[in-house]
């Protein structure tokens, strides 16, 4: 049988990176970014401490790290816009507007979402909206 080639072209207006990444979590995952993943483990969401609870924290901690060292090369990875496509379920990054900075924001955003996807039967729905204050040990360095 012949396969099928299947494309869609994301673009999303002006609300940068945090956005595109909430609709590239629904792509990839098929859950949504604010239920499933905001404030999920230790790593989820804004900030991050202790030791990952899963898999799929333990995603979330490396795009913690990644979205760090965007950082500190002066990038702004929560708001640089950035553009990409779904081809045959994975995710393209596109350099438009010469933006080193918004293409690495996406390639950050790209290995979370297929980790996630990856790990997806580590996913524990009791670490849903999580307390950090329950995570323990020392947070892994990057």
């Amino acid at each position: 049988s012949a396969g099928v080639l299947c494309i869609t072209v994301v673009v999303e207006l002006g609300f940068g990176s945090l956005l595109n990444f909430k609709f590239m979590i629904r792509r990839i995952t098929g859950k949504s970014a604010l239920i499933s993943y905001n404030g999920y483990g230790c790593h989820c969401g804004l900030g991050g401490r202790g030791q990952p609870l899963d898999k799929t924290d333990w995603c979330c901690h490396a795009h913690d790290c990644c979205y760090k060292e965007l950082t500190n090369q002066s990038c702004h990875p929560f708001f640089d816009y950035y553009q990409y496509s779904i081809i045959d379920e994975d995710v393209m990054c596109w350099n438009t507007n010469n933006s080193t900075c918004a293409k690495q924001a996406c390639d950050c955003d790209r290995t979370a979402v297929l980790c996630f996807r990856k790990e997806a039967s580590s996913y524990n729905k009791g670490y849903r909206y999580y307390f950090n204050f329950f995570c323990k040990g020392s947070t892994p360095s990057c």
